[in-house]
């Protein structure tokens, strides 16, 4: 008597197995239709953001092919490219105030031959305006310590320069006009502060590409 009951209870509450089938693929198709609609959302966001990024990472990656063939893969020899520029540390090329590193006469012929390939390259090339040989010296509150070291780390960026161009001729000769020296004040906790930059500024044309790109974009 008591099973019957029971079994009269649940059929009173618990549905049959058509409408719990046909309940979870209403469930589903409007979980896909969710899905769909924020990857819409998502692809709508990301190609504009791509089409902004792609041109820098495809000098960036040029870049990296070519300091990967004069230096071998990895940081082994200090010299690294991020951010659209490219780092050494200091020490690799100087010995205290007597000017460059005999040793450091190979690493800066093979930066040369770096730039050259780069600039000579039609691609890459094109989107190059400038390239600042940037050595830092700590900021100081004191106008004379910072005057003394402005004028000896200016003369370490031309010094880096002068013989790039004695040790790879050609990259004056053709492309003089692209490179620029300075001496860049830095706070003393910068760990950059140790580490030549050669910054590479980007042109006209990566731009003009890049708007290219975003216009389909723009309604």
């Amino acid at each position: 008597m008591k099973s019957g009951l029971i079994k009269e209870f649940l059929k009173d509450f618990i549905l049959p197995p058509g409408p719990i089938l046909a309940l979870t693929l209403i469930g589903l198709l409007s979980l896909g239709a969710v899905l769909y609609y924020r990857a819409v959302e998502i692809q709508r966001f990301l190609e504009p953001a791509l089409a902004l990024s792609q041109p820098r990472n495809e000098v960036a990656e040029g870049f990296n092919q070519l300091i990967a063939q004069e230096f071998g893969k990895g940081p082994s020899q200090g010299v690294r490219f991020s951010m659209g520029s490219i780092f050494i540390n200091e020490p690799l090329l100087f010995a205290d105030d007597r000017g460059i590193r005999k040793s450091a006469e190979e690493l800066i012929r093979k930066l040369g031959h770096v730039f050259l390939s780069a600039l000579q390259e039609k691609r890459t090339g094109s989107y190059v305006d400038l390239i600042l040989v940037c050595t830092r010296y700590p900021f100081s509150e004191r106008t004379e310590l910072n005057n003394v070291m402005r004028v000896r780390m200016q003369r370490r960026s031309e010094l880096i320069l002068e013989y790039m161009y004695r040790l790879e001729p050609e990259l004056e000769k053709k492309y003089g006009q692209y490179f620029v020296s300075v001496a860049l004040p830095i706070d003393r906790r910068d760990e950059r502060v140790n580490h030549v930059e050669f910054r590479i500024i980007p042109g006209e044309m990566l731009h003009i590409e890049v708007l290219t790109r975003l216009r389909k974009y723009v309604k």
